[in-house]
Formats: structure tokens, sequence, C-alpha cells
């Protein structure tokens, strides 16, 4: 008997060796990182908007990958700043290099099957210390077309990317892909002659570096999380008091210093508005229906001006709030990462 069912067993491994091989392959996952010692202010801001640009991206299999299209032009209008980049040269979008070069690092430590279709080092004109040669230190230029691309033939590829107070990381998972329905084939068979494309258009961002003060940390990531992936439809009003709610004690808010010096439970939270409104602020689409600022009394420096230091009183009913005017929908992405809080605002 069981002789027989071995050789059934091995009838099958001949009629279906594909099948049965993609149903018993696991996740294979690698991931790389480079330092950000010595990186100024500006350069971290430009690497973490890149970074959040790049993680939580799914490449299937048979897709292209464009470093270009899913980061975005690197301008102060999506809130890029002048930094140093590979070669020592101040540019708006300086470090954001940084990231491709880890995503590569990354890649070869998975032995992936890709074909790189785009792939400029530095060489010999690299002059910064996040790795040790040239030759791996990826160059990116998105106003000269200079990519890093490449098309995925290995299984649907998860791409992680994040920071760490002296880190950038990468982390890459392997999907098989099994079980795949005709839609599903059909899809993939139109994918090579496409390129991978982000769902959403990033519009506006911003970011504020937090201090080290733990209960305004916890404030603000809460504040964040409530807001982070709100969708306003074309003519929804935003409203930070109702999506926030009340800063209490109930909800997890603890004292911290608002934006005038004063401790007071849910200090911090107005940082989140300000770096919405830092976000919105230039936007055609946008229409700003009530704005409070702590004017003359501000005296911290989390934002330039005291224009931009955007005063929420929840308990006083102090508001701020705008409408999307726009024809497309707007999604609101607000996260802290490391010590800086990001506000990222995408269309579509």
């Amino acid at each position: 008997m069981k002789r027989c069912i071995a050789a059934i067993l091995a009838l099958l491994l001949c009629l279906c060796p594909a099948g049965l091989a993609s149903a018993e392959r696991e996740e294979m996952s690698a991931s790389a990182r480079t330092t950000l010692e010595g990186s100024s202010y500006a350069k971290l801001n430009n690497i973490e908007l890149a970074a959040s640009s790049l993680n939580g991206i799914t490449v299937p299999q048979g897709a292209t990958f464009s470093f270009n299209d899913i980061v975005g032009p690197r301008t102060a209008a999506y809130g890029y700043q002048r930094a140093a980049n590979g070669r020592g040269a101040r540019v708006t979008g300086g470090g954001v290099a940084q990231c491709a070069t880890t995503l590569y690092l990354a890649l070869q430590q998975l032995d992936a099957d890709v074909e790189y279709l785009s792939r400029k080092t530095y060489g010999s004109k690299f002059t910064d210390n996040y790795v040790s040669s040239g030759s791996d230190a990826i160059m990116v230029d998105y106003s000269s077309g200079s990519d890093f691309s490449f098309i995925n033939y290995d299984d649907d590829m998860r791409i992680e990317m994040w920071t760490t107070e002296n880190y950038l990381y990468c982390a890459i998972t392997l999907e098989p892909v099994v079980n795949k329905d005709e839609d599903a084939d059909d899809f993939l068979e139109w994918l090579p002659s496409a390129p991978l494309q982000s769902r959403l258009e990033i519009v506006a961002s911003a970011s504020i570096r937090l201090s080290d003060d733990e209960n305004l940390r916890n404030n603000v990531s809460l504040a964040a999380d409530s807001i982070n992936d709100t969708v306003l439809s074309p003519g929804d009003l935003f409203s930070f008091n109702d999506t926030v709610g009340p800063r209490s004690e109930r909800y997890g808010y603890k004292s911290a210093v608002n934006g005038r010096g004063a401790k007071v439970t849910g200090g911090g939270v107005a940082q989140v508005a300000s770096a919405l409104w830092l976000a919105v602020k230039h936007l055609d689409c946008v229409a700003v229906v009530e704005k409070s600022t702590y004017g003359s009394r501000y005296n911290q420096d989390y934002v330039a001006s005291s224009n931009d230091a955007i005063l929420t009183d929840y308990a006083n009913g102090t508001d701020f709030s705008f409408r999307n005017t726009g024809s497309q929908p707007l999604t609101i992405s607000t996260r802290v990462s490391g010590d800086t809080l990001h506000c990222t605002i995408y269309r579509g």
C-alpha cells in the first residue's frame, strides 16, 4: 500500500511540478542598512520623505520598479530641502539617493531575480560615508531623468523602508505567487510593458522635528494616528478637533509643553495641526475654513514662524479646518518616524 501511495505521489510530481513547488515555497527576505551618522537635519528630512514614499510598496512579479516614479519630484513644494548629495554638492533633495542605495544593497543581499534597467553610481565622485564604495552608491536625479529601475522576475516583492536615530533600513520580502486566477494572470501579462506607478500622487508634504520629551511624543503620536489615512472626497470638510477628538487623560494624552510653553494635558498636539497646515497651505485644491495661530505668544521652535504655529483647543472650540475644493479625493498621511513627524498629502 505504501509503495502504491509513493508511486502516485511521484506521478503527481511529474505531472505538476510547478504547482507543487509554488505551494511549498516560503517567503524569503533580506535587509540592509546604511548609516545616518553626521547627516544634517535637512538631509534627514529628505531621506525620511523618500523612505515614506517607498515604504509598503509592492512590486508584483513581472512589473517594472522606478525609483523616480515612486518617490516623485524632489522639490521644495514637496517638502524637500537643500542638503549635500553623494558627491558633496548642496541640492534640493540631497540625500535621497541614500534610499536608492539602501534598496540596492537589500536587493543584493536577497540575490533577487531582477534585471536592472537603470543603475548609475557616483563612482569615484562619491564623498559621503553611508557606503564604503562609490560603486555601490546609487545616483538618482528626477529632473535629469537619472533613475534606479529594474524588472522583477522573482516572486511578488514587498519593500519596507524606515529610519531610526542612527540608520536607514530597507527590508525586502519575496511572497510566492500561487493560485492566480484568470484575472490575475491577465494582469501579470500586462505588467511587463507598464512601469509600476504609485496609486496616489503626492501633492504636498511637510515634517517637524520633535523634542525628546516622551509625553509630547506620546501626544503627537496619538493625534497623528487619529488623522492618518483620512480621505477627503471632493467637497469634504476636514476638522482637526472632530478627527482627533478630546485631548484628555481618558484618551491617553499626557501633560506636556504647548506652543506657548505652558504644560497642559495634550501639549504638543498642535504640532500635528502645524505640520498639516504646512503641507496644505500652498495647495490650490484646499480652502481653509478656520485657522488660529499662537501669534506673539509662540515661544517654541518646531516651526520657524509663529504664523505657522497653529493653535487648537478642543475644550474651547478652537479648531483648524479646511475643505477639499478639488475634483479628486485627498488622502492625509500623518506619522511619527524616529524623532520626526511627517505629514504627506496624496491626490487620486
